[in-house]
């Protein structure tokens, strides 16, 4: 499991450097291309390669049968360590995903990127937490226009 705590690190700073990113560099050009075809494609690339090797890997005796179409089944499978891996990156690398269509449909909407900013901590901190507060905030702006 050793070899595990850097790459956790590694990825967690490759996508904390996506949401920097957004959050600091909201007028270069080159934003959105930078987050997705180095950010969230590191992350897709690492997490492809640890989802290989989770998948070969025994379960620990007594977990129960790893798989995705049961709680218990998920619930083994997160007891091995490079599965647990693999699912905080695929989390890290669909909520940087969101915070780009925040960005981009806040762009398209008019919304200011200093409304956008409270979107984009909730999204890494929560996910889907972030994208319902976008989904609300440019609602009630198209109310209110």
């Amino acid at each position: 499991m050793a070899p595990l705590k850097p790459l956790f690190k590694l990825t967690s700073l490759i996508a904390l450097g996506g949401w920097l990113m957004l959050a600091c560099l909201p007028f270069w050009p080159y934003t959105d291309e930078w987050v997705l075809g180095l950010s969230v494609v590191l992350l897709a690339i690492v997490y492809s390669w640890l989802l290989f090797i989770a998948m070969r890997q025994r379960p620990e005796p007594g977990s129960g049968k790893p798989g995705f179409f049961s709680l218990s089944g998920v619930l083994a499978l997160m007891r091995q360590p490079t599965a647990a891996l693999a699912v905080w990156i695929h989390i890290l690398a669909f909520d940087l995903m969101v915070g780009l269509y925040i960005r981009h449909e806040g762009a398209l909407a008019g919304i200011s990127h200093w409304a956008l900013l409270p979107c984009y901590v909730l999204t890494l901190m929560f996910g889907p937490l972030g994208l319902l507060a976008f989904l609300a905030l440019r609602w009630g702006l198209a109310l209110a226009a």
